[in-house]
């Protein structure tokens, strides 16, 4: 399962999370710690030409080799390779639109085949594939059954756009009936639902939201973003809210806002993940959600401590337009 380490391209641990762009046929890297833009790594100029790739929450990047049905896993800080099954038609990875897709990973890292689960989101349809790491093939399932009172395409594109890894399972939002969507893999993928008390996290001020959750210390969090004016490239509130689930029958889950991070960071990339990460073991300021995506190339920090809003400019040459990916540390 396990292929032969790349470490030419390896990065230093201690710089990351990295934001990571690509401008023409050169990539550039900026330490978020570090407040620098690092010289430029052949290495990996050579890794991301030669593969279309993806990001997750963990830190590995799922790898398609152009030109050949190779896909794998890669880990940029150490250069460890772990096998996937080829995409032999190419339609996952090598299709038109697959810059769509989202990779998921079950569980910190996949060097366990037998717990982890490796998943691919379609983000403009209702169709998914995974597979183990060691497989021989991605199974591909179309997820029509998912929520099936729900009469809208758009609403289980929605809800599959917004998975989120934890505990060997897969969190989602059922925005309609006010509940949590948990997608399990036992062996086939099987949604189930909890209802959820969802008053405290909706203020009614705020008619645009961005929702994200991120798994901290083995809890669902939903990071809340509200926009002034059906414009979503203004954020006008954060809001951190920590779903508390019942323990009784007579009890509801409910989403609890909460005021700390209990001195952890929270990174999310719109259109791709949000994670969480130790402030004192990367060198950040605790209890600050990191954020990009709503405006271009900058990095935005929401101290909840201050309740300001820091913007970070990770270079004047790079074009303005371009959001980043976001390379978190491998654990």
């Amino acid at each position: 399962m396990e292929e032969a380490d790349d470490a030419s391209a390896a990065l230093d641990p201690k710089l990351a999370p990295l934001l990571l762009f690509g401008h023409g046929d050169a990539t550039f890297l900026y330490s978020v710690p570090k407040r620098a833009l690092l010289p430029r790594r052949v290495g990996v100029d050579d890794m991301m030409r030669g593969h279309r790739w993806w990001t997750t929450a963990q830190g590995w990047l799922l790898m398609a080799h152009r030109g050949s049905p190779c896909t794998f896993l890669w880990d940029p800080f150490t250069g460890r390779r772990v096998g996937l099954p080829p995409d032999h038609d190419g339609t996952i990875l090598a299709a038109e639109g697959s810059h769509r897709r989202r990779c998921l990973l079950s569980c910190c890292g996949p060097m366990d085949p037998t717990s982890c689960v490796v998943l691919v989101i379609d983000r403009d349809d209702t169709v998914l594939w995974y597979c183990h790491p060691g497989d021989q093939r991605w199974v591909k399932k179309h997820q029509h059954q998912y929520l099936q009172h729900h009469e809208h395409r758009t609403i289980v594109i929605w809800a599959l756009r917004k998975l989120t890894a934890m505990d060997g399972e897969f969190y989602t939002d059922d925005i309609v009936d006010d509940a949590v969507a948990v997608l399990e893999f036992s062996p086939e993928p099987v949604f189930t639902q909890t209802d959820v008390d969802d008053d405290d996290r909706m203020p009614p001020v705020y008619v645009t939201r961005t929702n994200y959750f991120v798994e901290s210390n083995g809890e669902l969090h939903s990071v809340l973003f509200s926009h002034p004016i059906r414009c979503d490239r203004i954020v006008a509130r954060v809001g951190v809210y920590r779903l508390c689930m019942a323990t009784t029958q007579e009890q509801r889950s409910a989403w609890v806002k909460v005021d700390s991070l209990g001195g952890r960071v929270f990174f999310v990339q719109i259109g791709s993940f949000g994670a969480s990460l130790d402030a004192q073991t990367t060198g950040l300021r605790g209890n600050c959600i990191y954020y990009s995506g709503f405006n271009g190339k900058v990095l935005c920090v929401y101290d909840m401590e201050r309740g300001t809003t820091a913007v970070i400019d990770p270079g004047t040459h790079l074009p303005y337009h371009q959001s980043p990916q976001v390379l978190m540390p491998t654990r």
